[in-house]
């Protein structure tokens, strides 16, 4: 879903320490490591990393909750999305979900420009909390995540997907397939509404 250098002003919202990612939610730093971790030129970057991580959005408590992340797992295909300058103008969006070893997410996201290039980036995702539709995504790892809330799915198939950021000019509508029946579309697009994202400015990218 990300493709550009400026995608900074979204994923910092959700910027997440190396600390973090190592499961460190809970530490102290004893009195004679602290100036030289405070000198260390990474600091700034760990210090908002915690203080974002334990920030949540208005939109967190929509995410989906008891998702199957086995069946979430594989390649979605982008119907709609509210365009933002870091995909601008990107067509044929697809994401693609791979567990890795370490029990992280592996995300590759191709798209094609508009001169006909493909664009790829490849990212690593998070679970704060599995039981949570809620995906830690960093494609400058390890030091910047974003936000991902699985915010509707189709809990028969796991064929369409509602994913919103912390901001409600982040959306985008997914499928399996190239396509959604119009009143599928229609649904999962005014549940977006019903809870503050900006719907007015979907679009479509296929």
């Amino acid at each position: 879903m990300v493709y550009r250098s400026d995608l900074l002003k979204f994923i910092i919202q959700g910027s997440l320490s190396i600390l973090l990612v190592s499961g460190c939610t809970n530490f102290s730093i004893p009195k004679d490591k602290k100036n030289s971790l405070e000198e260390n030129p990474l600091y700034p970057f760990l210090t908002i990393g915690v203080l974002t991580y334990l920030s949540t959005s208005d939109f967190d408590s929509y995410a989906e909750k008891d998702i199957d992340w086995s069946r979430f797992l594989g390649t979605w295909k982008e119907i709609k999305r509210i365009d933002t300058s870091f995909q601008k103008g990107l067509k044929q969006v697809t994401a693609d979900y791979s567990l890795l070893e370490d029990g992280s997410i592996r995300v590759t996201n191709q798209g094609t420009t508009e001169t006909g290039e493909t664009n790829v980036l490849v990212g690593k995702a998070l679970l704060p909390n599995p039981k949570v539709g809620k995906l830690k995504v960093s494609f400058f790892y390890p030091f910047f995540f974003g936000d991902y809330l699985i915010l509707k799915i189709d809990r028969n198939g796991y064929q369409t997907a509602l994913i919103g950021g912390p901001d409600p000019n982040f959306l985008w509508l997914f499928s399996r397939t190239d396509s959604l029946p119009i009143e599928v579309e229609t649904s999962y697009i005014q549940y977006a509404k019903s809870i503050g994202y900006f719907t007015d400015r979907l679009l479509p990218f296929r």
